[in-house]
């Protein structure tokens, strides 16, 4: 008996669920493939969690419908559905060893699969070995670290083998350290297995770092499903540009062409910038949005580029860049240089962004 799994992909249609007055997810529609790392990413409230419980069966949508491959699995049990989730607490048995711990589900299993104590045995081996947990299976959970924890609860989920494995901010009681190395775990072990994952978070540089697409959630509702690059580089609307990492946003208004682009003129700045809008035919007053790590100190001119003209008014050494805020106008511009530029403040620089990394977004 081996640890092989057989993904399912998941297919949400039109799913909403109410708590009395309360719209915590509002006609919501997703596909998942087949072995892929799916992440649902919002901020706290969005409805994200909902969702997931939704797809394990611990919640029944009020409206919609859920498949597992072509299969209707609304209104099927949590334990029918052959789904494990992983909870943010860990929920392991205090009073169980590691090997208990990870062999409890198999146990209950048992005999509707007709295991032997030597396949339970095997089974956990082979687990214990993926998670890289093994000599540790006599401990108990209070013995381990919060990593080593989150490991159990993670071997404890896949020893059942199942079809979708779901986990709800795993990662959240972790100190930073720890969440680096776990989130390289989880996907090499994601990888190694194949099997169709469902992650939710409201951290962005997991759900950016980890994951072949990302749903972006806010209020109940869908704002934006695409691959990591895409959501980041390429927001839909302005919640995702402001919520997806950090930019520079100005009002602006878009007030002719040039070719390819639309120019914007920049409501506190006196300049007419190029700007490719995320939305053919944008018009009126629009959202200019900039992140601070396409603009450089200096360049080469361009037809397309633009230039930014004042002065440093803050800096501050991060480690791996100089985050520096050059006051332009009546506006602030943040910039991530590299570490090793040296801008006394007070200074005046130049700041050069290519048109092709500005966007344009309209108000809504």
């Amino acid at each position: 008996m081996s640890l092989e799994i057989k993904p399912v992909s998941i297919r949400l249609e039109n799913v909403s669920k109410f708590f009395g007055n309360v719209v915590a997810v509002d006609n919501v529609s997703l596909n998942v493939e087949k072995g892929e790392f799916f992440t649902i990413l919002g901020p706290s409230g969005c409805g994200k969690s909902t969702t997931l419980r939704i797809i394990a069966g611990f919640e029944v949508p009020d409206s919609g419908r859920v498949f597992f491959d072509e299969e209707d699995v609304t209104f099927k049990k949590p334990y029918e559905r052959e789904t494990a989730m992983v909870f943010q607490n860990y929920a392991l048995w205090p009073h169980m060893t590691v090997f208990d711990n990870i062999a409890y589900g198999l146990r209950v299993k048992k005999r509707k699969y007709n295991l032997s104590e030597e396949d339970i045995r095997r089974l956990v081996k082979q687990v214990l070995e993926l998670v890289r947990m093994e000599g540790l299976e006599k401990r108990y959970p209070l013995q381990l670290s919060g990593g080593q924890q989150q490991r159990v609860a993670l071997a404890r989920a896949l020893v059942v083998k199942p079809r979708v494995l779901l986990l709800d901010e795993p990662l959240s009681n972790l100190d930073a350290k720890l969440r680096i190395e776990m989130r390289e775990e989880l996907k090499r072990i994601q990888r190694n297995l194949k099997i169709t994952t469902v992650y939710v978070t409201h951290d962005q540089v997991e759900a950016l770092s980890m994951s072949d697409r990302i749903a972006i959630m806010n209020n109940g509702r869908i704002m934006q499903v695409g691959r990591p690059d895409e959501v980041y580089f390429k927001p839909k609307n302005l919640f995702v540009a402001e919520f997806l990492g950090r930019s520079n946003i100005f009002e602006g208004e878009v007030v002719g062409e040039k070719g390819d682009y639309v120019l914007v003129k920049l409501s506190d700045m006196d300049i007419e910038i190029p700007a490719t809008p995320v939305e053919k035919g944008v018009k009126g007053k629009v959202a200019v949005v900039i992140r601070p790590e396409v603009i450089s100190l200096g360049g080469a001119r361009g037809d397309t580029t633009v230039v930014f003209k004042g002065l440093v008014e803050f800096k501050m050494f991060v480690g791996d860049k100089l985050e520096t805020r050059v006051k332009v106008g009546n506006s602030t511009l943040l910039v991530y240089l590299p570490n090793t530029i040296d801008v006394p403040l007070g200074s005046s620089v130049e700041l050069f962004v290519s048109a092709n990394n500005i966007i344009a977004l309209p108000y809504k």
